[in-house]
């Protein structure tokens, strides 16, 4: 009786544990996919910038702008997935 207590005890210590591990990876995975969704908006957003440029000429200073932008924002990506 005794050692299956402890062996109780010790399954709901690993089980406790095992939860604790698991809200924490989802509390990561939320993190990374708003990060990815906000990457993938402002990607999107540059390229129908840089899209309306057929319509109309874009300065060079925003172009700059942009590019940076987008540059940012892909390399973000790219953190977000390497996790």
């Amino acid at each position: 009786m005794n050692n299956q207590i402890k062996t109780l005890m010790s399954q709901a210590d690993e089980l406790r544990n095992g939860i604790h591990d698991l809200a924490e990876r989802t509390q990561n995975y939320q993190l990374n996919l708003a990060g990815i969704e906000r990457c993938v908006d402002t990607i999107s957003h540059c390229v129908t910038l840089v899209g309306n440029n057929r319509v109309a000429a874009i300065a060079a200073k925003d172009q700059r702008k942009i590019m940076a932008e987008l540059e940012g924002a892909v390399d973000e990506l790219k953190e977000l997935l390497q996790r």
